[in-house]
């Protein structure tokens, strides 16, 4: 008998993002409670400024700058590794495959524009702000203009997926799509992402102002909310992956379910070019090997 509840690979690609989300928020919160308990100091180097909270790069050229270019590398390898999963699981048809010719050029700007974001942020922890402001700041832009044109790349594909229902294949355990371009779940998803960048492009101006016009503190917990923030699009991404570990339980478990499972992600798609948009060539979803 089919139970109610999901069935699907615990430990599976969904899990890379989640890795790089404890790691950031883990040394989010290992560095905050570090500040702290050291009785919230004034360091040397900020020249007696006078605030409430320090920023994040203030504490990371402490003693805690090992820790800060470890976290900051690690979480490097498995956001950009995230990205690089979920085009070759889209590839090799574990996830929904790509129904636009133009989305996996999409999602290969998207890779490359993560890789030099992330290094920018790599650079930020290395550069240590009372040695280097200059390229630390510097380092600072280079991350968050790259990491916001690699979401708006991995967005918009998502924003196709959902444009076109006619040409998904919702054969994911209790994965459904609506029939309505606006209802169906790649659009919800586009939505829910969307509101997070726009978020996120305030919370970083709102930084940036603040700090020009000599608000550090103000500036300060701008800095550390868009961080936190940055972790909620890690949770959005493993929901994108998710998908492939339900499938892949699926195939794997034929015996734990009533009906026959069909794997149309393996079959050539039948669409009529009358639901392609102009300019636009539909993908061929033929696949190659299994979950």
């Amino acid at each position: 008998m089919t139970a109610r509840l999901l069935r699907f690979k615990k430990i599976h690609y969904y899990c890379i993002p989640l890795i790089a989300l404890v790691v950031w928020w883990g040394m989010l919160i290992a560095m905050l409670a570090y500040w702290g308990a050291q009785g919230r100091p004034i360091y040397a180097f900020m020249n007696g400024d006078t605030q409430s909270l320090v920023y994040i790069s203030d504490i990371g050229a402490t003693n805690l700058n090992p820790l800060f270019i470890a976290c900051t590398g690690f979480q490097l390898i498995f956001f950009v590794g995230t990205l690089v999963m979920e085009y070759v699981l889209r590839r090799a048809h574990k996830l929904q495959p790509y129904v636009s010719s133009k989305q996996p050029i999409f999602a290969i700007i998207s890779i490359i524009l993560a890789v030099i974001g992330e290094l920018g942020i790599l650079m930020v922890a290395i550069f240590k702000t009372d040695t280097y402001h200059s390229v630390h700041m510097a380092m600072v832009g280079v991350f968050i203009f790259f990491v916001f044109w690699a979401c708006f790349f991995n967005f918009l594909n998502s924003f196709i997926f959902g444009n076109f229902p006619q040409r998904l294949h919702p054969n994911h355990e209790r994965v459904i799509f609506g029939k309505h371009k606006w209802l169906n779940l790649y659009m919800v998803s586009f939505f829910a992402k969307l509101v997070w960048l726009i978020a996120a492009v305030a919370f970083a101006i709102a930084f940036g102002v603040l700090m020009k016009e000599g608000n550090d503190t103000l500036s300060a917990v701008f800095e550390w909310t868009i961080s936190f923030w940055y972790g909620v699009l890690l949770v959005f991404w493993s929901m994108d992956l998710f998908p492939s570990a339900v499938k892949h339980y699926r195939i794997r478990h034929p015996e734990k379910y009533d009906e026959k499972f069909v794997d149309n992600h393996m079959s050539p798609s039948i669409l009529s070019n009358s639901g392609l948009a102009d300019g636009d060539h539909e993908s061929t979803l033929q696949g190659s090997g299994s979950a």
